[in-house]
Formats: C-alpha cells, sequence, structure tokens
C-alpha cells in the first residue's frame, strides 16, 4: 500500500514510500494511477532517476510524446525535454520560459495529452514554484448562464505567442519571434469543445487556457474575447488552486485533461533551475470526450 498525503483541499497528493525507478508492481502502479484520478496532481518526493527510469515509469502511462521543440530534447532520450534556465557556452541548455502563463500542455495539438512528469534534478535556492488549477472544479463554479452558452462552442488554441493577445514574448528567448513565427507555420490554430467530459471520471471539464486559447471558432472576436475573458476570471479563485513548492529530487505529475499549471517564476540566474520533462500521449480510452 501506498501512503497518500494531500497537498490542499483542492487538488493534490504526495505519494510516499515508492520508489520510481524499481520494479513497480501492477499493483503499485494502479494505485498510482487512481491517485492521479483522485487528486489530479501527485508528487514522489527523494527519488533517483536516471533518464531511462524516468522513460519507462512515464510508458507504464502510455507512449510518450516527443516534444517539437527539439533544440532542448536530451541527447538519447527525444521523449525527455530539457526546462532550464542555465547556460553552456552562453546558450540556454533547456526552455528557458517555459510555463509561465495558465496553460494545459499541447492543448494546441489535435489530441491533447494525457499527463506530465517531471523530474527536478536542480532546484533553485528560491521561487520556482508552480500552480496549479482543476478545471473540473472550475466549470462546477462557472454562472448557469454561463454553463449554457459555451455547450457547443469550441475554443481555438494555438502554440504562436505571436497571435495570442493575453501573452507577451520574453527577451529570453533566443530569436523568439523568428521561432514563434516557425511554430506558426507548422502548427496553425486547432479545435476543442470549451467543455469536454473527463473519462476516469465522467465529469465535465473547462478546457481553455489564456496561454493557448486564441478564440472561440463561432464568434467573432468582438463577443468571442469578453467571453473568455469571463471564464478566465474564475482562474484567479484560490479554492481550485495548489502552489506546489519543488524539493530536488522531486517527481510531479498532472493530469494534463483536467488541471492547467503555470510556472510561477522568482529565480534568476545564476540560480539554477533543471528539470526533466516527458508527456504521456492518450489512447482510446484516456482521451477527453466531447460533451454531446
Amino acid at each position: 500500500m501506498i501512503e497518500i498525503e494531500r497537498l490542499s483541499d483542492a487538488l493534490g497528493a504526495r505519494i510516499h514510500g515508492v520508489d520510481l525507478g524499481g520494479d513497480l508492481s501492477d499493483e503499485v502502479f494502479g494505485e498510482i494511477r487512481q491517485a492521479l484520478v483522485d487528486h489530479r496532481v501527485i508528487s514522489f518526493p527523494a527519488q533517483s532517476l536516471t533518464p531511462d527510469q524516468h522513460v519507462a515509469f512515464s510508458k507504464r502511462f502510455g507512449p510518450c510524446d516527443v516534444h517539437s521543440n527539439n533544440q532542448y530534447l536530451l541527447e538519447g532520450h527525444p521523449e525527455i525535454l530539457i526546462l532550464s534556465n542555465d547556460l553552456k557556452d552562453g546558450k540556454p541548455i533547456g526552455v528557458v520560459d517555459a510555463g509561465v502563463e495558465w496553460h494545459s500542455d499541447l492543448s494546441w495539438q489535435l489530441d491533447p495529452p494525457l499527463g506530465s512528469i517531471l523530474y527536478n534534478l536542480k532546484n533553485p535556492s528560491e521561487g520556482g514554484h508552480t500552480g496549479f488549477i482543476d478545471m473540473g472544479k472550475v466549470y462546477r463554479a462557472l454562472d448557469a448562464d454561463l454553463k449554457v452558452l459555451i455547450r457547443g462552442l469550441h475554443g481555438l488554441h494555438c502554440v504562436s505567442k505571436l497571435v495570442n493577445p493575453r501573452v507577451t514574448i520574453s527577451e529570453n528567448r533566443l530569436n523568439a519571434r523568428d521561432f514563434y513565427a516557425e511554430q506558426l507555420k507548422k502548427h496553425p490554430p486547432v479545435r476543442h469543445p470549451l467543455v469536454y467530459r473527463h473519462p476516469d471520471t465522467g465529469e465535465d471539464i473547462l478546457f481553455a487556457s489564456p496561454r493557448f486559447t486564441i478564440g472561440i471558432e463561432e464568434l467573432e472576436d468582438a463577443v468571442g474575447q469578453p467571453l473568455l475573458d469571463r471564464l478566465f476570471a474564475y482562474l484567479d479563485d484560490p479554492q481550485f488552486q495548489l502552489t506546489y513548492q519543488w524539493n530536488q529530487h522531486d517527481v510531479v505529475m498532472w493530469d494534463n485533461r483536467s488541471v492547467l499549471h503555470c510556472a510561477l517564476g522568482g529565480y534568476q540566474y545564476p540560480d539554477i533551475r533543471l528539470i526533466n520533462r516527458t508527456t504521456v500521449l492518450c489512447d482510446e480510452q484516456s482521451r477527453l470526450q466531447p460533451v454531446h
């Protein structure tokens, strides 16, 4: 039996007594997977993982994504994306500005992933926290008229910051505007229902984020953007949030289908943060379902 410690009333749990680098029985893995469903965000303290072990644990949940930002993939392990503000020969070794706005990973793809698994290799001396929001709870809190209004509507999701008025482009990213222009060519906007149904819990989820949702397909911006602003105002309510304070060698996983997250910053070079990230893809049973 694993030991579960709740992290907040909103969401999140810390799991004790598990070595993710070891041979996890099907029974223990089943408990871990159920904890993810129940708590949305799960943390494993004091882990010691090789890249092979990190990938192997991730693949217990499903196949891993290979991120399009391939300049920061770990050599020999294309499933691992490096998140870091560290420099080598004056250049970043990883994604410097990853996750600085509320978002769901890869919602700009047609098939959003099941979850992300981060392994903290180096923690800054201060800051570096991550915020999480339970979007099932957010949906339940919406005004009744708002729930009716967004049923049947589709958010437009795009990775390029050039087409999103709610975000800024970091000056720390090299050739940022050229990078986002190229991303827009490779990854044009995709559509997702504003309301999805979670396959494991059956609950309805608000599926939209300030980082990637750039508009509403059925509405002109004069109407659609104020509607998004009204939805995003709910994200500020602390009753739906968890602020996770990392320790070095923590592994954290979240249910990307029902949780938004945001890197809260608060540290500067040469205070280093270094995290390896894998992203687990969905299959037919685990992907979000349209609400009819």
